[in-house]
């Protein structure tokens, strides 16, 4: 059975950077600009569904060293042909991530939405973040989300998760939040769908 992530991008790879722009989709700029002062030249950095390459692409261009992990093959086609990766693999995210490196970030836009269930990436940053290490996400988070809500989009399940929620998970983890930024996109390119996305930029204690 195919994964959730795996199901959305499946075909539309080719098309996946106009569609960024359709949908005003414009995290990873935003996690890029929140992010930069705590990055340097030679950082290595960890992208979580790296895709096409996007939202590492402003850290590469600043000089930190990129390794990405994505299901879609397609998608990591794409972004071999930027060459910017360090390393790319071909994994689920939902196992144990294979690298046992001690990174300086892990970032990951616009992918924890298939995910009802983030304690486990929690878990792998911690383990594979150095001290002081950071760990930056976007999740979907209306304000009127307590918890975790689901909802439905062409067939495929969405997780939306609340601020209190995401902070729980920080604390439990021993994570600092450092900032986080909630910003507005659309669901698909006709705009009748506004999603509230939230970035969570944190430490590793």
């Amino acid at each position: 059975m195919e994964s959730e992530p795996l199901k959305y991008n499946h075909g539309f790879a080719s098309e996946y950077d106009s569609l960024v722009r359709e949908t005003e989709s414009y995290g990873a700029q935003i996690m890029f600009g929140l992010l930069f002062e705590y990055v340097k030249k030679g950082d290595i950095l960890l992208d979580l569904g790296i895709g096409t390459g996007l939202s590492s692409l402003p850290f590469y261009q600043i000089g930190l060293k990129i390794y990405g992990i994505d299901i879609s093959e397609d998608m990591l086609a794409i972004c071999r042909k930027r060459k910017i990766a360090e390393d790319l693999k071909i994994h689920d995210l939902n196992d144990r991530l294979p690298y046992d490196n001690q990174f300086d970030h892990i970032i990951s836009v616009g992918v924890f939405h298939f995910f009802r269930n983030l304690e486990h990436f929690f878990e792998e940053s911690r383990r594979l973040l150095k001290k002081g290490g950071t760990f930056n996400f976007t999740v979907e988070s209306p304000k009127d989300v307590v918890g975790i809500s689901k909802r439905f989009f062409e067939g495929i399940a969405v997780y939306q998760h609340g601020q209190q929620h995401v902070k729980e998970l920080m604390r439990k983890y021993d994570f600092e939040l450092l900032k986080e930024q909630a910003f507005q996109s659309y669901n698909d390119p006709s705009k009748t769908l506004v999603v509230t996305t939230r970035i969570f930029i944190s430490k590793k204690h």
